[in-house]
């Protein structure tokens, strides 16, 4: 069980963007976020072009599991058979209902996330679905990292603005 003060702690913008009320930080961008995924972490890593059985990406800041859900998205495109392997550190998760509504801003997201959500729900931080395999290891990636002896193809260097959490 995650202890309160470790859970995220969010004011809302326009009803529709959580900010992180710890770092005085925007989960996605403000001018839309599965495009900025796309854009920094896909493109950035050359996906899906790289993608290959068992391929496996590792991330820093699960936050609403946009980057997960849009590159389970792009794998399930580019029809590569096997399991995407996911793996992501988040110090401060959120819960399933903040998560959810946050995903509403990206209907295309949404669309594929209630099973991630039902087992995030029912506090699950390893999620199985037919072609994903994630865990999301909470804790501080300064500690949580050191103790990970997996491997990834692709990294995820997400999170807050390094100027308000180091």
């Amino acid at each position: 069980m995650i202890s309160p003060d470790q859970c995220a702690t969010l004011t809302w913008r326009d009803d529709v963007i959580p900010v992180s009320t710890r770092f005085d930080d925007p989960y996605f961008s403000l001018g839309g976020g599965l495009d900025e995924t796309r854009h920094v972490f896909l493109g950035g890593n050359d996906l899906p072009a790289r993608f290959a059985p068992g391929f496996a990406v590792a991330e820093l800041g699960f936050g609403t599991g946009l980057n997960m859900l849009a590159t389970l998205i792009a794998w399930r495109g580019a029809g590569v058979a096997g399991v995407l392997r996911y793996t992501s550190f988040e110090a401060y998760p959120m819960t399933a209902e903040d998560i959810a509504r946050a995903l509403a801003a990206f209907p295309e997201a949404l669309a594929v996330a209630a099973p991630m959500l039902d087992q995030w729900a029912a506090g699950h931080r390893q999620i199985t679905l037919p072609d994903l395999q994630a865990e999301v290891i909470i804790g501080d990636a300064g500690v949580t990292l050191d103790a990970w002896n997996g491997t990834a193809d692709a990294w995820y260097l997400d999170g807050f603005s390094p100027a308000k959490n180091p």
